[in-house]
């Protein structure tokens, strides 16, 4: 679609902003469900119940839920095993003999049931109420839903009979049930007010395909039932009563989703597999927070490498107050980012200052700084920065998608400040009360023969490794990449480099740890099958590389993968090794 200014410009349009949940594009007529509980008597007089019929008609209503969830299960059982559980975990909420009981024992008291019922769920939502936690509120969220579908179905409403058959869904919130009657009948899209990433709704959602953008302010309010909406779910905008232009960019960009979608067939879909099933995480590299927009990102499995040091505006100096600012800035991005990519993982390399990249915030004079003061060095010593990151970083991993990964190691002492200092920064979220993923995990980049040398003991301290080929490259054969008098030195089919990068999966694997690759060999023809033949489980690419790496992937049996790189790391030059590859 256009850009949020030039779709402003626009005077018919409105432009409402959500969170993206499902991505894609979607256009259609709005099909609005008013945010109220249906419309239940709830002050009936007690002294007028007939037990026995209302505990009859609670019982109806739970068997009628039940049977409904099950026909479901049939109905979608094919899409994965995961929307299965969903369906499963449904059933055993409904017919929880705990919750069944209480409105029981509600209407022996003399309740009706949808009093009963009413009472029953609010002790439950005001017990979930009282958690801080954002998971909790999302449990509520479903709860309710499910709360307001028995009384539905006590009271013979039927919401959906009129909904006309490509609609764009705008709600307060939908349950995992309604997901599943609107993929039954085409609904192109669904806006809703509240819901959270991690809820069934969104992971039905996801599962089956739907777009879907949650969070967006007065969506009911603001969006009118017949109002023509065009969704854009990669960036989380909604337009009501797009223009003519704004339609054309919208089927343009629908159009080249599908021809992304055909370019490679049903295997851009699929699992990332070699030839003979071997799976393989493929990620991509990110930089900046526009290279989100990429359709091809979200078919990936996550992202394996931010560079946050690109990613974020420094300050334009590192005192207190800056500093204060600067850690809601991280939080903001990060959190972003993170939500964006949602359920896939999203690995942040905390700022590899120094050497060649933004020197000038060290504020220091070097003669060769590419051997000095940079990446975990200079966060060390200025731990207030460190901090100020992993305390942004651990805000943004409140859905439990976010890793941390340590850049630039030489020493294992490194790996133990550095650890030392998330788990201070995690007691004091502990100790406030703020949320954050208590089991996040952290990762060492391997880039340095000495971190190489000792994967198998830095394996031990860290959750999982990732080699980085450029840097690790160019302190093995001693060579800088920019430097174009040695730039035939430079190369990273250098048998020493191969080397220590089978030491780093081997160290890894030894305590099984993963270990992938986020350097640059990664996207290079002839490394796919070295790497895989190493036995790399993730692979990191740039976004443009991401397609043709995956096809690659397909192409190769990992077993012979294992027996050419075992015959390559027998070869004494890379000269031997650039032939051997190229007769593969």
């Amino acid at each position: 679609m256009e850009s949020e200014a030039s779709l402003n410009s626009c005077p018919n349009e409105k432009i409402l902003k959500g969170i993206p949940s499902t991505v894609g594009y979607s256009i259609g007529k709005a099909f609005v469900i008013p945010p109220a509980i249906p419309a239940i008597n709830l002050n009936s007089n007690d002294n007028e119940v007939n037990v026995d019929y209302e505990i009859e008609r609670f019982t109806n209503a739970v068997q009628e839920y039940s049977n409904e969830l099950k026909r479901y299960s049939e109905n979608i059982k094919s899409i994965s095993q995961q929307v299965d559980s969903i369906i499963e975990s449904l059933l055993l909420l409904v017919q929880d003999q705990v919750l069944i009981e209480s409105v029981i024992n509600e209407i022996r008291r003399g309740k009706p049931v949808e009093k009963a019922i009413d009472i029953v769920f609010n002790s439950y939502l005001q017990a979930l109420a009282s958690v801080k936690n954002k998971l909790f509120v999302e449990k509520a969220v479903e709860l309710e839903q499910l709360r307001n579908h028995l009384l539905e179905i006590i009271n013979n409403k039927k919401f959906f009979s009129n909904l006309p058959p490509d609609s764009i869904i705008v709600a307060q919130s939908v349950s995992p049930e309604q997901v599943i009657v609107f993929k039954n009948l085409s609904v192109k899209g669904i806006i809703t007010e509240i819901g959270g990433l991690t809820t069934h709704a969104s992971i039905l959602c996801r599962s089956i395909g739907i777009t879907n953008v949650i969070g967006v302010q007065n969506a009911t309010k603001e969006i009118a039932t017949g109002d023509l909406v065009a969704i854009d779910g990669y960036k989380g905008l909604i337009v009501v009563n797009p223009s003519t232009k704004t339609q054309e960019n919208l089927h343009i960009q629908i159009q080249q989703e599908r021809e992304l979608k055909d370019k490679l067939g049903d295997l851009l879909t699929q699992e990332t597999k070699t030839k003979d099933g071997k799976r393989i995480q493929l990620q991509v590299n990110i930089n900046f927070v526009e290279e989100l927009d990429q359709q091809v990102i979200h078919y990936s499995d996550g992202i394996g490498l931010v560079r946050t040091e690109h990613l974020v505006k420094f300050p334009k100096d590192f005192s207190r107050k800056e500093l204060e600012k600067f850690e809601k800035h991280q939080m903001e991005l990060y959190s972003y980012v993170a939500q964006k990519l949602y359920p896939k993982t999203v690995i942040f390399r905390i700022f590899d200052i120094g050497g060649d990249k933004f020197y000038s915030l060290l504020k220091i004079s070097e003669k060769n700084p590419m051997l000095g003061f940079r990446g975990i060095r200079f966060l060390l010593d200025n731990p207030e920065i460190l901090k100020s990151q992993i305390r942004a970083l651990l805000a943004a991993s409140v859905h439990k998608n976010v890793k941390i990964m340590i850049p630039m190691i030489t020493t294992i002492q490194e790996i133990k400040d550095t650890i030392f200092i998330i788990n201070d920064c995690q007691i004091d979220f502990l100790t406030n009360g703020r949320e954050f993923d208590k089991d996040i995990q952290i990762g060492a980049m391997i880039e340095t023969p000495a971190a190489a040398l000792q994967a198998d003991v830095i394996a031990k301290y860290v959750d999982f490794l990732s080699i980085g080929t450029n840097d690790l490259t160019q302190y093995t054969v001693v060579a800088d990449r920019e430097n174009q008098l040695v730039a035939n030195y430079f190369d990273p089919f250098h048998p020493s480099v191969l080397k220590l990068m089978q030491m780093t999966a081997e160290g890894a694997h030894y305590h099984n740890k993963p270990v992938g690759i986020c350097g640059e060999l990664a996207a290079h023809s002839a490394a796919t099958e070295l790497l895989i033949g190493l036995g790399l489980d993730s692979i990191s690419v740039s976004p443009a590389n991401f397609l043709q790496v995956k096809k690659w992937i397909s192409e190769i049996d990992s077993v012979k993968a294992e027996e050419v790189t075992h015959q390559i790391l027998q070869l004494e030059t890379y000269d031997d090794i650039r032939k051997r590859l190229v007769l593969i």
